[in-house]
């Protein structure tokens, strides 16, 4: 690998304090799952003393509405926004940037199917590194063209629900066989993940990422539309160089944020009622109900995301309190802590560590992952004092540079300006 340094070199630090906050999100979301909740219905916390209607309902409704879906979108635009940075630098330096950054997503592949296969089935790397290569594609075109794109997915995420749950609706029966195979599973991890040992909990992560996809296609593919939607939105940031022009269009900012903002959260609570069988119409029009709460959530989770990203640009453009600066070395060891989080879940929760699966209330299991990601910003802080970057962070680069020479010539494209989408 040729050792000099690529042009423009400097971190936007921001943009690190941010993926150290979608960090917390995720973990947060992730620990639902170890800790049962998200398979669990109230009636079933309540018979296991792991809450009380009064705080539990408030407060799985209030982790609904801010967190579920908005971390992994608020991640997903920072892999854009990366993406584009970093072939930017690269091309600027005379390397393939192309070639490195398909070399990255192989790797990402490849760490992803191990991580969901053996470790934890709800894995998001392979799903990133598989998305990630249209992002090659998309850079080659305007901001008017991805942008239209945008468009056009965000039109297929709702015909692909319309033909899924109007044309196809489920039945009584249908539901009935459904919800029945879903408890069979339930009680498996839940034996499984209490009692089982670490093979046992290996040999379930396979099952887990299978019904992951199949539900992911029976719901249109709404999360995989999400992730490819701020992959691009992210995209179109880099080229239209918004994150160097956040303080000049700072009013602007905030007026989108003032219009989005209501209409997003009215989404995003809609399509919360559901998870404590609150209905708004008759049994007999199922099928349209199901449309209405899945359409709102599908709308509703990126317009969150977008109200997130807006308002902590602006607060972080300004010189962040130490403690963000903290949260920022979590966010440049992102791959190194998302990994870690794993393991440091597995040796929380599983019954072959300490096995707290299935033992803590709603709000003690919150108190337990701060906890952890508490560790995470620590140790971050700590391997920075001594790195550049982060173990996993080093290997990737390491793989996606390896025996790349500068060409003799190269060009950055121009960034594109705001006229450029009219």
């Amino acid at each position: 690998m040729n050792q000099q340094t690529p042009l423009n070199d400097r971190r936007f630090h921001f943009i690190d304090i941010i993926r150290g906050i979608a960090l917390l999100g995720i973990l947060i979301m992730n620990s639902q799952t170890y800790s049962l909740f998200a398979f669990l219905r109230p009636e079933q916390v309540y018979e296991r003393h792991l809450g009380q209607p009064d705080a539990y309902v408030p407060t799985q409704f209030f982790v609904h509405l801010f967190f579920r879906g908005q971390f992994y979108t608020l991640y997903s635009f920072l892999f854009g926004l990366s993406f584009y940075l970093m072939w930017s630098k690269n091309n600027q330096a005379g390397l393939d940037a192309n070639r490195i950054f398909r070399r990255r997503l192989w790797l990402l592949l490849l760490m992803g199917l191990i991580h969901a296969f053996i470790f934890w089935f709800g894995d998001i790397l392979h799903k990133y590194a598989l998305l990630g290569f249209t992002l090659l594609y998309f850079n080659t075109k305007s901001v008017a063209t991805v942008l239209n794109w945008m468009v056009a997915l965000l039109l297929l995420g709702i015909g692909s629900q319309v033909v899924t749950i109007v044309l196809f609706p489920d039945t009584p029966e249908s539901l009935a066989r459904s919800q029945q195979s879903f408890e069979l599973v339930v009680t498996q991890v839940v034996s499984t993940w209490q009692y089982g040992s670490v093979w046992d909990v290996i040999r379930l992560q396979k099952l887990g990422v299978m019904l992951l996809h199949i539900a992911a296609i029976r719901n249109g593919l709404v999360n995989y539309l999400h992730y490819e939607l701020l992959f691009l939105l992210g995209l179109v940031t880099g080229k239209l160089q918004l994150f160097r022009r956040i303080n000049a269009i700072k009013i602007q900012l905030l007026k989108l944020v003032f219009w989005i903002f209501p209409f997003a959260l009215l989404l995003k609570g809609l399509s919360c009622l559901p998870l404590f069988d609150i209905h708004l119409l008759p049994a007999t029009q199922l099928p349209c109900e199901k449309l209405i709460f899945s359409l709102a959530e599908f709308m509703g989770t990126p317009l969150l995301t977008i109200v997130y990203l807006i308002e902590l640009s602006l607060f972080l453009q300004q010189k962040p309190p130490r403690f963000f600066r903290w949260i920022g070395n979590a966010g440049r060891l992102g791959l190194t802590n998302y990994l870690m989080q794993t393991l440091l879940c597995m040796a929380f929760f599983y019954g072959y560590a300490f096995g707290f699966s299935g033992h803590l209330t709603l709000l003690q299991s919150f108190f337990a992952v701060i906890c952890l990601y508490i560790f995470q910003v620590w140790y971050s802080t700590q391997w920075l004092k001594y790195h550049r970057s982060g173990p996993l962070e080093t290997v990737w680069r390491n793989w996606a540079y390896k025996n790349e020479v500068i060409r003799p010539s190269a060009s950055v494209p121009k960034p594109e300006s705001s006229k450029a989408i009219q």
